[in-house]
């Protein structure tokens, strides 16, 4: 891809260019989405897919400044009475003593 920075800006400054290299994403949008993003294209003289890239960039912009300095929520800590009683399983127990993976393993392979 020649400008994988591409912003709607461009598009709208910039005269018609050739083709860029794209791979396939298959992505199901509304009807009604697809008809915007189509009529934006027509008026800026672009592809649909300079359109999809620019809207992307766009947006993958402004998460990265939203989402700055975020981190994701501390993993629960179940206390050690109620893990299960597998070795090197932190997860709660639910029934007999185990939790629920090691229960449902244990009943396929018919020891419970």
């Amino acid at each position: 891809m020649r400008d994988p920075n591409l912003r709607l800006g461009d598009l709208v400054d910039r005269g018609k260019r050739g083709r860029e290299q794209t791979k396939l994403m298959n992505v199901k949008v509304p009807a009604h989405v697809l008809a915007r993003i189509d009529k934006v294209a027509k008026n800026l003289g672009a592809t649909k897919t300079e359109v999809v890239i620019a809207i992307l960039n766009e947006g993958l912009e402004s998460a990265e400044r939203e989402l700055k300095g975020w981190r994701p929520p501390p993993k629960p800590v179940v206390p050690k009475e109620r893990r299960c009683k597998e070795r090197n399983c932190d997860r709660e127990r639910v029934a007999k003593g185990l939790c629920a993976t090691h229960y449902q393993a244990q009943r396929r392979a018919g020891v419970l």
